[in-house]
């Protein structure tokens, strides 16, 4: 009984504060409708990075390491070696030589048969190979 009895003076002090009730909106001749607004949040950058754009710019990273194979090498024990990368998401092809960079990884050696990258994701780093896939012949 004692909480039924505080719902009650609760409900007379707020009415009594000032709260009108729909038959005194309607007496009034106030809307009943509620006005919405939308709040608006503007960010000061002052030269930094504004957080609500995304970390990964997209394109401009370059390939994804995972989407890369190689196509084909272009070896010299004597001279710079060079690989030859395809993006399986794109189909675009990228020659990199030993040391360029390509998305987050960097063509550390070329070998006759395969490729060795350093890689970063996310500041991880660690090494990776491609290898050449190998085309089998059939013979008449």
């Amino acid at each position: 009984m004692a909480a039924r009895g505080f719902t009650t003076t609760l409900f007379a002090v707020l009415l009594a504060g000032g709260f009108a009730t729909t038959a005194d909106a309607q007496e009034s001749g106030a809307a009943s409708d509620p006005v919405l607004t939308r709040e608006v949040f503007d960010y000061p950058t002052d030269g930094r990075r504004d957080p609500f754009e995304p970390l990964s710019a997209g394109d401009e990273l370059g390939p994804r390491f995972e989407d890369l194979r190689l196509a084909g090498v272009i070896y010299s024990p004597d001279r710079g070696s060079m690989a030859v990368l395809v993006d399986a998401a794109t189909a675009r092809r990228y020659r990199v030589w030993e040391g360029d960079v390509v998305g987050g990884a960097r063509l550390v050696r070329v070998r006759p048969d395969r490729a060795e990258f350093q890689v970063t994701v996310f500041g991880v780093t660690r090494r990776d190979t491609l290898r050449l896939k190998t085309q089998d012949k059939e013979q008449d």
